[in-house]
């Protein structure tokens, strides 16, 4: 079986280490270490963001198609992507819900229409916006499954030169969270970081292999 880079790469997917555009990051051999015991169950995943700048979009989810066969694959974004529902290359595997990760409601609702069920992992690509992130880590993290992962994409790293937007609140959150053990953000309310800091269980800073940005692998306790 091809491993999730080959995948990555065939479908040209910026997570995978050959991607033909500006900006290639590496996260899937990341993610093929830890979601290599998952490959073959029934799991439930959703990623936030599957619409890529200047495509159609599904790179990425025929990427978790062919990696996962027996999944059911839920997907989120503020762009219109509901023709994957449909689509024959899917399978019916793949469900999506258009709506805006900057408000609480919309992935609530997301998240009732999707069964109510929580996720073996998320992965949030979305507007890399940092009040975004803070948000949708506030509101999506109660969904992930106790011993579940929760992957927070494209997050500028200090004084490292970056070829898009810089979102260096971000990545000083969770360093902060790393090395108090308390999760402090100005765009959530107490109860939300009181829960955050109760229910992580460990933040792993993960660089690209560009250097300039990383990944933030947040697992549940």
């Amino acid at each position: 079986m091809n491993t999730l880079d080959e995948l990555s790469n065939i479908h040209q997917t910026d997570k995978g280490t050959n991607y033909s555009g500006p900006s290639k990051h590496g996260y899937t051999i990341i993610y093929d270490e830890l979601l290599t015991p998952l490959r073959d169950l029934p799991i439930r995943m959703l990623e936030v963001g599957i619409c890529m700048e200047g495509t159609h979009g599904g790179h990425s989810v025929r990427m978790w198609r062919d990696y996962f066969k027996n999944a059911k694959i839920y997907t989120f974004d503020i762009v219109d992507m509901s023709w994957i529902e449909t689509h024959l290359e899917f399978e019916g595997r793949v469900h999506f819900y258009q709506g805006d990760q900057s408000d609480r409601s919309s992935m609530v609702d997301m998240y009732n229409t999707f069964g109510k069920k929580p996720f073996d992992f998320i992965i949030e690509d979305g507007s890399h916006i940092h009040q975004h992130q803070m948000i949708s880590l506030a509101q999506l993290f109660p969904y992930v499954k106790s011993n579940g992962y929760y992957f927070l994409e494209d997050i500028s790293i200090p004084n490292h030169p970056v070829c898009c937007i810089r979102n260096d609140e971000t990545y000083q959150t969770l360093e902060n969270f790393i090395n108090t053990g308390q999760f402090q953000n100005k765009y959530l309310s107490d109860i939300e970081c009181n829960y955050l800091q109760n229910n992580i269980k460990n933040i792993q800073l993960s660089p690209d292999i560009q250097d300039a940005y990383c990944v933030a692998i947040i697992t549940k306790k």
